[in-house]
Order: C-alpha cells, then sequence, then structure tokens
C-alpha cells in the first residue's frame, strides 16, 4: 500500500490542463477567471454627481445662487452654467462641464429660485471624475480571481454580459449493491438506504457542480459494465462507490481494468478509505470508493475535491489546513494514517465519538478532519495537530 502523500501526488500527476469556457455572468458565481480582464472603457464614462445636491461653481460662504435647472440620472440635457448659477442635480447625474462642486442638499437653504450655502464649499467635492474608478485598459480581474456577487457586478458594469471562466468538470456517480435502496422505498430483510450518491452529489454542489449522472449497478458484472460504460462516455471524472474490496461480489477493480481503464494505484495506507482505487482512461479519471459512507467521504474531501477544484483554476486547491490544540488525547492501534472526525472548538479540535466508517452520524456533525500521520501511535491531550477544515 501506498502512503497518503504519494497517492495524493500520483493523482495530482494525472490531472489534465485545465480547459475555459464562456458563461453568461449570472451564471458564474463561484466561478474562477480564465484570463484577465480589462476595462474597455473609463469608469465613469462621464462626470457625475456622487450625492443629491447642487452642481455650482466653487465659492465662499454664504454665496446665493440662481437655480437655473435640473439634471436627473440617466438625463442627457446639457447646461451652460455661469458664476452665480446653480442645477439641481441627484446621485449619478451628469453635471454641467463647468462646475467643479456639488452642494449637498442639505448644505443649502431653499428661497423661491435661489439657494443660500450654509456650510463652506470645498472645491471638488462630491464630484465623480473621468476614470476615477477606472481608466479604459486597466487591469479590471486578474486571471484566477473568484467571481463573488460584487465580481458579478463589476462585471456587469463594465457592460460585460459573458465572461470567460475554468470550465468545471463533467462528473458522473455510480453506486453499487444489490443491498442498497433509493430512500422512501420499503426495506426488505438485509437492505439499507443508499445515501453515497447523495453525499456526493450534495459534495459536488458545494463546489458549484452537477453531476451528469447518477447511476447504480447491481452485483453483477454485465450491470455493472454497461453502467460504467455510460458513466464514462460523457465524463471527466468517474466516481463509484463500493465492489472495490475483494469479496466474491467486489467486481469493480476487474471491471475497470476490462475497459482498460489504467492504474495509478489501489489500496492506500488510511483510515478510512483503505480499498480505494484510483485509475484513468485517455484523460478520464476514475476513482472507486468503498461503499462505507465515512471512507467515501474522506477519499472525496482529500483526493477528489482538490482534482476538481485544480481543474476549476483555484490556485489552492486542497483543503484549508490549520494546527489546532488536540482537547483529548488520541490512541492509534493500526498502522496507517488516520482521518479523525472532529468539532472545531473554541480552545482547540475535539475528536468526536463514532469513528467507524459505517458511522455517517460523527460526519454529519464534524466540520473538521484531523489528520494522524502513519506510524503516529499517541497524541496527549493539548498536542497541535494537522486539522483540514470541510467546506460547507
Amino acid at each position: 500500500m501506498i502512503s497518503v502523500e504519494e497517492a495524493k501526488e500520483l493523482v495530482f500527476n494525472q490531472i489534465k490542463p485545465p480547459e475555459s469556457v464562456n458563461l453568461d455572468i449570472a451564471e458564474a458565481l463561484g466561478c474562477v477567471v480564465y484570463s484577465d480582464i480589462y476595462s474597455p472603457y473609463d469608469q465613469p464614462s462621464f462626470t457625475n454627481s456622487a450625492m443629491d445636491g447642487y452642481a455650482v461653481v466653487s465659492t465662499k460662504m454664504n454665496e446665493r445662487f440662481r437655480v437655473v435647472g435640473e439634471i436627473k440620472a440617466g438625463d442627457s440635457i446639457s447646461y451652460n452654467l455661469n458664476p452665480g448659477e446653480a442645477v439641481r442635480v441627484f446621485t449619478g447625474a451628469k453635471i454641467p462641464e463647468q462646475a467643479d462642486s456639488i452642494v449637498i442638499q442639505e448644505n443649502v437653504r431653499v428661497e423661491n429660485d435661489y439657494i443660500y450655502v450654509i456650510e463652506p464649499i470645498k472645491k471638488g467635492a462630491f464630484i465623480r471624475g473621468v476614470g476615477s474608478m477606472m481608466k479604459q485598459g486597466d487591469l479590471a480581474l486578474k486571471k484566477g480571481t473568484v467571481l463573488n456577487a460584487a465580481a458579478i457586478g463589476f462585471l456587469a458594469s463594465m457592460g460585460f454580459c459573458t465572461v470567460r471562466v475554468f470550465k468545471n468538470p463533467n462528473i458522473s456517480i455510480i453506486t453499487t449493491g444489490d443491498e442498497i435502496v433509493k430512500p422512501g422505498k420499503p426495506l426488505n430483510p438485509g437492505q439499507i438506504y443508499e445515501s453515497n450518491s447523495f453525499a456526493l452529489a450534495a459534495s459536488l454542489k458545494a463546489v458549484n457542480i452537477k453531476p451528469i449522472d447518477i447511476l447504480k449497478a447491481d452485483d453483477n458484472k454485465a450491470h455493472l459494465s454497461m453502467q460504467i460504460k455510460e458513466g464514462l462516455s460523457n465524463s471527466d471524472i468517474l466516481i463509484l462507490t463500493g465492489g472495490i474490496s475483494v469479496g466474491k461480489y467486489d467486481l469493480v477493480f476487474e471491471t475497470l481494468k476490462e475497459f482498460g481503464v489504467q492504474s495509478i494505484f489501489y489500496k492506500v495506507a488510511q483510515k478510512p478509505g483503505k480499498p480505494f482505487f484510483a485509475g484513468k482512461l485517455g484523460h478520464k479519471l476514475i476513482f472507486a470508493l468503498p461503499g462505507n459512507p465515512a471512507a467515501v467521504l474522506v477519499c472525496f474531501y482529500e483526493y477528489i475535491f482538490p482534482v476538481i477544484r485544480q481543474l476549476q483554476g483555484f490556485k489552492a486547491p486542497y483543503l484549508n489546513y490549520q494546527k489546532l490544540a488536540l482537547l483529548k488525547p488520541i490512541r492509534i492501534n493500526e498502522n496507517r494514517a488516520q482521518f479523525i472526525r472532529a468539532k472545531i472548538m473554541p480552545k482547540g479540535i475535539m475528536p468526536l465519538d463514532g469513528q467507524d466508517s459505517f458511522m455517517l452520524h460523527s460526519f454529519a456533525l464534524a466540520d473538521a478532519l484531523i489528520y494522524v500521520p502513519k506510524g503516529t501511535q499517541i497524541i496527549e491531550k493539548n498536542e497541535e495537530v494537522e486539522v483540514h477544515l470541510l467546506p460547507i
């Protein structure tokens, strides 16, 4: 068996170069900008008012101005402003060329067609000059920028309706096993409800991906082969759960070999998730995970999640991690790396009860995984441990 570190390196060496796609900006939230974006024009493109008030040529306190007109946002009307005159303006309105200040409406007294300034006028106050936010040709968003809500709005403000981003990989899921039943149907003796596809689909949704297919394969080679063929047909990444160990009905490994899938590794010195296969077929990546739900999620977050993030253009694809003090001791009996479900507390990290690979309840409560390297047997309370932060 190879180590966790070796397995991760082997998988990353097989990742194909990321691709790009043009998306409507309304669909691009959370995506990563594929190439530098430059401003197509000055922003703002005209001199306008930052506040509701009056456009004037700056003068002394208590000066009287005659109001000669009004401009609201969106108006194209123009005034030739003379000394002693003012134009009523509203936020975003284009101001007369001669104006060098905006007197906000709170600082004037209005009498008939005149205003009287009651505070000193500051030259240039509340005026947004041409290009004051950005000049034409300025770098607006760098390659690698993650598009949040503000970035989407910023693109729209520059007139962009599409944006080139890193393309999401197409991903399909296959769950295997005669014993699994879709939730909502009655269970017969010996059957269990299938949860892996729901957990994986939800995990993919958190990284902005909807699976192309979610398939179920019975424990017979013909049906498994049919589902693998379907899953491989339109996917960049195929994820299988169950059937990858060495039992009589564990058919996944041999069936993948018959499809020509080349092994990257099979079995990792870790718990949970030891019987874990990674392979490739051309540029396609295939991951066959154990059937136990906790093992499925550990393998997803530690291996598949960073592969997806790399293809999506993220500069730091792995789970975020930090060092935290252990709030109760850990005892390890096996010579394998361990991923321990845990909860971050104000004073450190607390390992949770229920660490068996079939126990999903502790994963539902966890917000982190404690990584214990192979060879470690005892970690005492208050020692610092490596903590991998689970995404929401």
